[in-house]
């Protein structure tokens, strides 16, 4: 049915995006770090099952925060995670326009999902406790607004090539630049 619904189409696993200039997409990327709390978004994280493929592959949310995964497939799905902080969940969505919700109980970077009926379907979720984090984009740019001033911690996370962790001065009012660079010898990380 996976074939059916995607005719004609080329299908691609987004595990390794790069644009022409070697940016990488797919880059999960928060503050480390202790932050006063702030209101968790009342506005749903979305993740659909769309022609038989995770969209959008990696995402990032607040612990608290409503999780929507939606099946625009006419097909079963399985949506099984794969957690070591408690933020398990495993259902079926047997047809299109099935919508179910999750909300995480933790912090955990990162939360693996599966299909367990079409094993090739694979989506990371990192789930933070502040608003500090940001998945890159086409080019592997990424934004985090509203840092604090001072000397930040950042972390990448991506699914081949693992953590790399740098420091970057931010002031009030300035934007701050930081670059990252996987060498392609990384190895991924066990969460």
């Amino acid at each position: 049915m996976c074939d059916g619904i995607n005719a004609g189409k080329r299908v691609i696993q987004e595990a390794v995006l790069t644009s022409p200039d070697g940016g990488l997409k797919n880059v999960f990327v928060k503050l480390q770090g202790t932050f006063p709390q702030s209101p968790v978004p009342r506005q749903a994280v979305v993740l659909d099952q769309r022609g038989c493929v995770y969209v959008p592959r990696v995402l990032g949310m607040r612990v608290g925060q409503t999780l929507q995964i939606k099946n625009d497939d006419p097909l079963l799905h399985n949506v099984h995670s794969v957690s070591s902080h408690a933020n398990d969940f495993n259902f079926g969505q047997a047809a299109a326009g099935v919508v179910s919700e999750f909300r995480p109980k933790s912090e955990e970077v990162m939360i693996r999902l599966r299909c367990d009926v079409h094993r090739w379907m694979t989506a990371y979720i990192g789930v933070v406790s502040h608003p500090y984090f940001a998945v890159s984009g086409d080019g592997g740019l990424f934004e985090i607004d509203n840092v604090p001033p001072g000397t930040q911690t950042v972390q990448t996370w991506h699914e081949l090539y693992g953590k790399l962790t740098k420091t970057v001065r931010v002031q009030a009012g300035v934007v701050a630049n930081i670059e990252f660079s996987y060498t392609g010898a990384e190895k991924p990380s066990t969460n």
